[in-house]
């Protein structure tokens, strides 16, 4: 139950049918709120599945809806953000970045896409919660040869920086059949040495989930195509541990009070931008591969990081091995 409430603080925090009119004139009903499925949430925002009904006798794809939480104020930044997103996804074609669908520019916000089984962050609550160890290491591989290619494909042809790779932010279909990244609201641009372009950025700053966070993030270093990578590696490392980085059950939890102890947050706070250690219960033989591409993404030295490319061929390279 602890590690479950701990991954919840991580998530990026009955009316009548809306008829969507998206930006190709189609029209969609979205039913009532209770009726759809939420598939997550993040600042912000929700995530609903809307079931399509058949066309034709054919049967049609459900789709992901984005849009803005009801429960949230009325933002102009979470506004920005969902359609500076629907113009990206609309650029973007890769087989592990989640696809687009649609976009409604109307009085209510909702951005269409490609809808995928869980979040691997989903899964690794699940995981916790039926009481079961780490993912397999031809898992964790199958996830760096996926969303390895996705990053390379953004900090190359798209020449972005995600900024907040972390769990929550990868789709798995099926048992790993395929992996995809999501979520591109707080991208930022990369210039030509895949550095962060300020001029390009403008008043954008980098906006990912602290505990991913690489030191140059958190120092005031130079932000570039390897900070991506850092915080790739510890998503790797949330699949051999089940938790957020930086946390510890034996030390945080009060048993009396049953609940984190209050010096957590402090204590967590100075541990991030740092490589956390292997858990305890991963053997390192079994897990060489995994372990490897951990330890080489989380590396304090940027020069010293593999590029997205460099990381998805080395896993490819260790899981055709295996």
């Amino acid at each position: 139950m602890l590690k479950l409430i701990i991954m919840a603080e991580f998530k990026t925090p009955v009316k009548k049918s809306v008829m969507l009119v998206v930006n190709d004139k189609r029209e969609i009903t979205i039913p009532p709120s209770p009726f759809l499925n939420r598939l997550g949430y993040g600042t912000g925002v929700s995530v609903m599945q809307l079931v399509r009904s058949p066309k034709a006798g054919e049967i049609r794809s459900p789709w992901a809806l984005k849009m803005l939480n009801k429960r949230v104020k009325p933002n102009k930044v979470y506004t920005e953000r969902l359609q500076a997103e629907a113009e990206l996804l609309q650029k973007m074609s890769h087989p592990n970045v989640v696809g687009f669908r649609a976009f409604s520019k109307g009085k209510i916000l909702y951005l269409g896409m490609e809808a995928c089984d869980l979040s691997l962050g989903d899964m690794i609550e699940k995981r916790v919660e039926d009481g079961a160890d780490a993912f397999a290491p031809k898992c964790i591989l199958k996830v760096a040869v996926d969303i390895g290619h996705a990053l390379d494909y953004l900090h190359t042809k798209m020449k972005i920086l995600h900024g907040d790779m972390k769990s929550y932010n990868i789709l798995v279909n099926g048992d790993f059949v395929i992996c995809k990244l999501c979520d591109f609201g707080v991208t930022l641009p990369l210039d030509e040495n895949g550095i962060f372009d300020k001029d390009k950025a403008g008043k954008a700053i980098y906006y990912g989930t602290e505990a991913w966070s690489a030191p140059e993030v958190l120092h005031g270093g130079i932000i570039s195509n390897k900070t991506d990578v850092w915080s790739f590696g510890l998503t790797l490392w949330e699949m051999m541990s089940l938790l957020p980085p930086h946390t510890n059950i034996e030390e945080d939890f009060d048993e009396s009070m049953g609940s984190i102890n209050d010096s957590y947050m402090d204590n967590a706070y100075e541990m991030y931008g740092t490589r956390p250690a292997l858990p305890a219960t991963i053997s390192v033989q079994e897990y060489s591969g995994p372990v490897a591409l951990f330890q080489a993404a989380t590396e304090t030295k940027v020069k010293d990081r593999p590029s997205a490319a460099e990381l998805a061929a080395a896993a490819q390279s260790i899981a055709t091995s295996s």
